[in-house]
C-alpha cells in the first residue's frame, strides 16, 4: 500500500495595509487562490511578522503608519533572513519619481490602485513559480 505525498503547503502572502477595506479585499482575493494570508497595518508591524513568519512574498501599500512601505521595504532587504522575499507595492502614489524609489528598495512589482486582480494574480503565481 502506497503512502501518499504530503501535501505541499500552500505559500503565505503576507498583507502590509492599512486601509481595512483593501486588506479584506486582498485577504478575500488571495485565500480564493489557495495562498495564507498573514496581515500588518503598519510598517514596523510588518517587518515584525515578516521576521516571525518568514513570507513567500509580501504586498504591501507605500503609505502606512510608523515607517512607510518604502523604509519597511529597505529594512526588510537589509535583513539577511528576509532579503530573497519578493515586495509587491500597491499604491495610489506612483510616480515616475516613487517608482523609481521602490525599485531601489528592492521591490520586485508595483501595482497602481486600484489593481487589476487578474494581473496581481498572475504575477503573483509566476512569482512564486506556479503553473
Amino acid at each position: 500500500m502506497m503512502t501518499p505525498a504530503p501535501a505541499l503547503a500552500a505559500p503565505t502572502i503576507l498583507v502590509i495595509e492599512d486601509y481595512s477595506d483593501t486588506r479584506e479585499l486582498l485577504t478575500a482575493l488571495l485565500h480564493r487562490q489557495g495562498y495564507k494570508v498573514e496581515l500588518a497595518e503598519s510598517g514596523l508591524e510588518g517587518l515584525s511578522k515578516a521576521r516571525g513568519i518568514y513570507p513567500d512574498l509580501i504586498i504591501m501599500d507605500l503609505a502606512l503608519p510608523e515607517i512607510d512601505g518604502i523604509e519597511a521595504a529597505r529594512r526588510i532587504h537589509d535583513t539577511p533572513e528576509l532579503c530573497h522575499i519578493p515586495i509587491f507595492v500597491v499604491s495610489g502614489y506612483l510616480t515616475p519619481e516613487v517608482e523609481s524609489e521602490v525599485r531601489a528598495a528592492g521591490c520586485a512589482e508595483m501595482f497602481g490602485k486600484p489593481f487589476d486582480f487578474d494581473s496581481l494574480l498572475e504575477t503573483i503565481s509566476i512569482t512564486l513559480g506556479e503553473r
